[in-house]
């Protein structure tokens, strides 16, 4: 193979980086996962042994999927793009915004997809920390960016990942008002803060907001996700995307989530934010310090130790993620809510290696 026959974009792009080879019986506090599947995977289960037209193309509109989504969103149909995961959205974003060398913009420490996805759509990053110690929005800051330089993408992650932080919806309001560009709200953990930013599509036509199924449904493993948008912008995006990206299987699970699971979800939800609130207060009382979450997920600073007490946390086959060498992480590492029986699991044996 030639030495010259990759793109330069493609020289110098970082894979994201995943926990590799986990066995079947670890511990998953790393990956911000719910604890239990959906109910309905058994309904999809029992569907499918007596209907499974796996060998046929499924309806490429997503037409019953969409119509779901739209009841449980609030919104028209037509503001939504189904995709194959959040991923492949942000990927579409890129391909829908950005030319060679056009401008984005991104708050560290936050999810790393975002800057990944429009490097390798030719994007170039602008950076704007959260604020230290609290990790609140830089707005001050992002405002004078934004009348000074064209950015066509600013990312708002809320509740931000890996923080749990929140975004007023005042300041995406600003935001918005002053970009030239598009405003991509990344809502994938907005049930367990219970803000939305669906209310401003009425009056804010350059704001997209970014679902995924893998948080609020559990469907992880499935990989659908969406963008809620007014419709000339989903018009745009799906024709950007993949025409059946999503599989039968997800689609139909999918579909079941919103017409069985409805009740479930709000009901994980609430245990989830109840072990939230509980795990705190124990991570607290052992001495760390742990920042204000309104995620299924928490930051939490070990300090110089993190690297260590993570390893020996993987030593007994349970997994927390750790950030600890990342810019604007120092000491951190991230630790995902699970169930009562695996977060007293994780405390019994933080209690023992701190």
């Amino acid at each position: 193979m030639k030495k010259n026959i990759l793109s330069d974009m493609a020289k110098k792009i970082e894979p994201y980086q995943w926990t590799k080879n986990v066995a079947p019986d670890v511990l998953r506090f790393d990956t911000n996962t719910l604890p239990f599947p959906p109910p309905s995977v058994k309904t999809l289960i029992a569907d499918l042994k007596s209907n499974c037209p796996i060998n046929e193309y499924d309806d490429p509109s997503y037409s019953k999927l969409k119509n779901l989504i739209a009841d449980y969103e609030g919104v028209d149909k037509d503001m939504l793009t189904i995709t194959n995961s959040g991923d492949e959205a942000l990927d579409v974003i890129g391909k829908a915004f950005l030319n060679d060398g056009d401008y984005f913009l991104v708050q560290p420490p936050t999810y790393e997809m975002f800057k990944l996805q429009c490097e390798i759509n030719r994007g170039r990053a602008v950076e704007v920390p959260l604020l230290p110690n609290t990790f609140e929005i830089d707005v001050k800051t992002i405002i004078a960016i934004l009348k000074k330089q064209p950015i066509k993408i600013t990312f708002v992650c809320s509740p931000n990942n890996p923080t749990g932080t929140i975004a007023p919806l005042s300041i995406i309001k600003k935001i918005a008002k002053t970009s030239s560009g598009i405003v991509l709200v990344d809502e994938a953990y907005r049930e367990f803060s219970g803000i939305t930013s669906v209310p401003l599509l009425k009056k804010y036509s350059n704001i997209v907001i970014l679902r995924s199924f893998s948080k609020f449904g559990a469907m992880a493993g499935a990989r659908v996700g969406y963008l809620i948008a007014n419709q000339k912008l989903s018009q745009v995006f799906d024709a950007i995307r993949f025409p059946l990206g999503v599989s039968y299987f997800s689609c139909r699970l999918a579909e079941l989530l919103l017409t069985e699971d409805l009740g479930w979800i709000k009901k994980q939800t609430i245990q989830i934010i109840k072990e939230q609130k509980y795990l705190t207060n124990i991570l607290k009382k052992l001495g760390l310090k742990v920042y204000p979450s309104r995620a299924n997920f928490l930051l939490v600073k070990i300090g110089p130790n993190a690297s260590i007490v993570s390893q020996k946390l993987k030593d007994k086959n349970i997994l927390v993620r750790d950030r600890s060498k990342k810019k604007y992480l120092d000491g951190c590492v991230r630790i995902t809510v699970r169930s009562p029986k695996e977060n007293n699991i994780l405390i019994k044996n933080l209690q023992k290696i701190l």
